[in-house]
């Protein structure tokens, strides 16, 4: 009895506070079988682990605890394995078991593990109402000076901003991801503060606030790198991988994502679909369609493995843009239902209604060139005000200017100066509204090319110029190539 006494005093002083907070967020192992499985998931041998936990004997005499332990386990093996159904099964058990406990922490451990799985299956209102289950039961513990209520409540207020940011409430997105920033620099606690510098990076850059973006998202790389999380050092690559592409820098866009999946395949991680996604879309953008096309066939094997509805949704948008970039004029009419069919799907992403819809856009404006039937602008309309509604509802206002921009420049088209005159003014209002400075000083230089050029346009409209004219003329290509690029803009970001 003295000897035990005397280990448990020896314990608490090596327990420092920082691995008291760790402790708080995932339960203490205690079996050993459980407890290799748990080492092996945290030096990224997710099958190994998985093995052990599918070798375990669930039925032979175990404690309401170990039973805790063996299903929130396996739960957030079979996650980051991308078996989100499976998971979130052995999630729900977990939850009855924490139930059992009585225990408030594994309670709501378990209710953060059912959202997170909830909330990356495209079901963000469910994974919400689980986030807020569990910010109550913080709510009555009366400890909000403690460093473990905190922690905890850090948790609470990232997970409630990712919910957020997944119905596309940018807003409320980063109130949340504020709270949590605020509490992890309050306690140091670097694991939730790299998790706050990643979310609030990625939603800046959906934002069109680029500079901050970029800011925040180098200082995530760093971060993973010191703390030694080769996840978050695919994610970071990944995410800067995503940010060169959109900015025409390949060579830099390619080398990141490159390493980003030299590390997923040497820790197997379900990361690989997503970094190999965003290489296939740098491949696109530097128009090397047969290195995009095996991308894009590599890809395959992940889609018929994953459970994730998102995967699908991004494998068939990539195949509607090879079909796209096909001189077949049949392959442009498949490419054409794939992009209808997730742009109507009500359960799609919003980033991918967005690139659906933006790539329905350039197909008709293809074709008004192509055939110069004034008609296909008529079929193009009900789209424009779609991506409108998106970039209004979300407040991506650097998409709402570009999209006034976009119209007016139609307008131009059909002669209709006035018209394009007042939508440039729309555009540049937003511009300036919301400090877009460099797509302001753009805006301008498109209304003075617009007068600089007035009496060409005069001349195209009294001499009937060809639509192919008038398009050069209104540069209606390069905004188009300005919108595609824009999808990185809301990737992430889905609807409910």
């Amino acid at each position: 009895m003295i000897k035990s006494c005397l280990y448990l005093k020896k314990l608490n002083k090596k327990i420092t506070p920082k691995l008291r907070l760790r402790m708080i967020l995932m339960p203490t192992i205690s079996n050993q079988e459980l407890k290799q499985a748990e080492n092996l998931k945290n030096n990224w041998k997710l099958r190994e682990a998985l093995k052990i936990l599918d070798d375990f004997d669930i039925n032979k005499d175990l404690t309401t605890n170990e039973r805790y332990q063996f299903y929130f386990l396996k739960s957030s093996i079979l996650f980051e394995l991308f078996s989100s159904e499976e998971a979130f099964n052995y999630a729900e058990l977990a939850y009855k078991e924490s139930k059992e406990l009585e225990s408030d922490y594994d309670i709501i451990r378990a209710l953060m593990l059912k959202s997170r799985i909830m909330g990356d299956t495209v079901e963000p209102n469910e994974a919400l109402k689980l986030v807020n289950e569990a910010e109550e039961i913080l709510a009555r513990n009366n400890q909000n000076l403690s460093q473990e209520f905190k922690l905890m409540k850090g948790y609470i207020s990232l997970r409630k901003g990712g919910c957020y940011f997944s119905m596309g409430k940018l807003n409320l997105c980063l109130k949340f991801f504020g709270e949590a920033s605020n509490l992890a620099k309050d306690i140091n606690d670097k694991k939730l503060i790299l998790q706050t510098i990643k979310s609030l990076g990625f939603t800046y850059g959906i934002k069109g606030e680029n500079d901050l973006a970029l800011e925040y998202q180098k200082r995530y790389l760093t971060m993973a790198i010191e703390l030694n999380d080769k996840q978050e050092v695919i994610g970071a690559h990944n995410t800067l991988g995503m940010k060169f592409t959109e900015r025409g820098e390949f060579k830099q866009a390619i080398e990141h994502l490159e390493k980003g999946l030299s590390i997923c395949h040497e820790i197997d991680s379900w990361k690989t679909f997503l970094v190999s996604s965003s290489l296939f879309e740098a491949y696109i953008e530097e128009n090397s369609l047969e290195k995009a096309q095996n991308c894009h066939n590599r890809m395959k094997i992940f889609v018929k493995q994953g459970t994730y509805k998102f995967n699908e949704q991004i494998y068939r948008l990539q195949e509607a843009i090879l079909l796209k970039k096909s001189p077949n004029e049949n392959s442009h009419l498949k490419a054409e239902k794939i992009f209808k069919e997730v742009a109507d799907k009500e359960t799609s992403f919003v980033e991918f209604k967005f690139g659906a819809l933006v790539n329905l856009c350039e197909l008709y404006l293809t074709r008004l060139r192509e055939t110069s039937n004034l008609k296909e602008i008529d079929k193009l309309q009900p789209y424009i005000d779609k991506i409108r509604f998106i970039a209004e509802n979300e407040g991506v206002y650097s998409l709402l200017a570009e999209m006034h921009s976009l119209q007016a420049k139609i307008k131009l088209v059909t002669f209709e100066f006035k018209e394009a005159q007042q939508l440039l003014t729309q555009a540049l209002d937003v511009a300036d509204m919301y400090g877009l400075k460099l797509l302001a000083k753009r805006v301008k230089n498109e209304q003075a090319n617009l007068s600089r050029n007035f009496l060409k346009w005069e001349k195209l409209r009294t001499a009937g110029g060809k639509i192919a004219e008038r398009m050069d003329l209104a540069r209606i290509d390069d905004q188009i190539q300005i919108l595609l690029q824009k999808r990185n803009y809301l990737k992430g970001i889905s609807s409910s």
